[in-house]
């Protein structure tokens, strides 16, 4: 008796396990090429809290040569699919639909593929609708979803991973959250570069203080260097991994206002800057008010300065010219010409090149006015001393 009881038990637990696992629960294939893609009919009804269903659709997708290993989940509220997502392990991912059509959830993959193969399978237990009997008879066909069809949810793709996450070609996603690209101990949020001693790498970081990333070359050495940053918005000191070389940095303004963007060459040491309001320093980390502050010598073949205004005026004739004794004056007293800044004021302000340009040359043609009006009195002058020198004696 105690025979038949152990045996009695043994298959009631093998049917209570076939119940919540359903090896088998259909099969499409087709050797054409779909219209509109694949709508699987389940006998799943579409009621509230009635099933939360793992479906599992493996396949073979013949067009791309990609293997279909999905994994849909999900749960029924009210009237709307809930906590959704369908997550992939294969290499074909099509958009994957959950709707409701008469009472029934259906499933919609919108692939349209020649030869394609799909084996469903699923486990479900505990609730009220997670029934062997609504695991069976499900049917495939070539539609879209009906008009008539509630709830339509577009399902999203949810992977995650733990741990280390290793690729191909010596790559790594580390349990850590930093990526490394031919490393596999990334020294930075994201390291590409070759992981040999004395070597170039290129990393890419944003530092812990969280107002800072970066894109440069360092060596793979073994000690941080410090690297101060004196700016307006700004008085940390950021840390690179390695003796740093070059580098291009973004610094994080406030909200969305004042980043700036610093380079770097040689040991990490700044060379250029671009501002919070587009100024460009070079040699320079405070360009100030000028959209370009160069702290140096620049050569050029050609600098073409644009004016508004030129000093043909002068030539005007109602111009009036000052007096050269007025000239000679204002000289005594200031040491300098009247409307050209002082030495002083040339060391503490600078000059306007264009603006200096046209003083300069108003200047060359009121010189020019003075000769020409020299020359003339010295004409006059050798007129009347030629008519003297030939005047009849009285």
């Amino acid at each position: 008796m105690k025979s038949v009881f152990f045996v009695l038990s043994l298959l009631c637990a093998s049917l209570c396990v076939d119940a919540q696992y359903y090896n088998d629960v259909y099969s499409y294939y087709t050797n054409g090429t779909p219209v509109n893609g694949v709508k699987i009919k389940t006998n799943l009804p579409f009621t509230s809290v009635s099933q939360m269903p793992t479906i599992m659709i493996e396949g073979f997708q013949y067009s791309t040569g990609s293997p279909i290993n999905l994994t849909l989940v999900y749960n029924i509220n009210g009237t709307v699919f809930n906590n959704a997502s369908v997550s992939t392990s294969g290499a074909a991912n099509p958009p994957v639909y959950l709707a409701a059509e008469n009472g029934k959830v259906v499933i919609f993959i919108d692939s349209k593929t020649i030869y394609q193969r799909l084996h469903i399978r699923a486990y479900a237990t505990g609730l009220s609708a997670e029934t062997a009997a609504n695991f069976t008879g499900w049917t495939a066909v070539d539609s879209t979803l009906s008009g008539s069809a509630t709830a339509t949810l577009l399902v999203p793709y949810l992977n995650k991973f733990a741990g280390n996450v290793y690729l191909p070609g010596t790559g790594i996603w580390n349990s850590a959250g930093k990526l490394g690209v031919g490393t596999l101990t990334p020294r930075a949020t994201v390291d590409i570069g070759t992981m040999v001693t004395d070597t170039t790498t290129l990393v890419l970081a944003r530092l812990p203080e969280g107002d800072y990333a970066g894109i440069g070359t360092c060596l793979s050495a073994h000690a941080y260097n410090t690297v101060p940053v004196n700016s307006v918005s700004f008085s940390l000191e950021h840390k690179y991994y390695g003796n740093l070389n070059s580098a291009i940095n973004f610094f994080r303004g406030s909200s969305t206002l004042g980043g700036f963007m610093t380079f770097s060459t040689n040991n990490g040491t700044e060379r250029m800057r671009i501002d919070g309001s587009g100024n460009v320093g070079i040699g320079t980390t405070t360009p100030g008010t000028y959209k370009l502050a160069v702290e140096g010598t620049i050569g050029a073949r050609r600098v073409q300065v644009k004016q508004t205004s030129w000093a043909d005026f002068v030539f005007q004739e109602d111009y009036q010219l000052t007096p050269l004794t007025e000239v000679e004056n204002y000289i005594n007293a200031n040491k300098h010409l009247s409307g050209i800044p002082s030495a002083e004021e040339v060391v503490k302000d600078g000059i306007d090149v264009g603006e200096m340009n046209k003083k300069l040359l108003q200047k060359v043609e009121e010189l020019t006015l003075y000769l020409i009006e020299m020359k003339k009195e010295n004409n006059d002058l050798k007129k009347r001393m030629d008519a003297l020198e030939h005047a009849t004696p009285q």
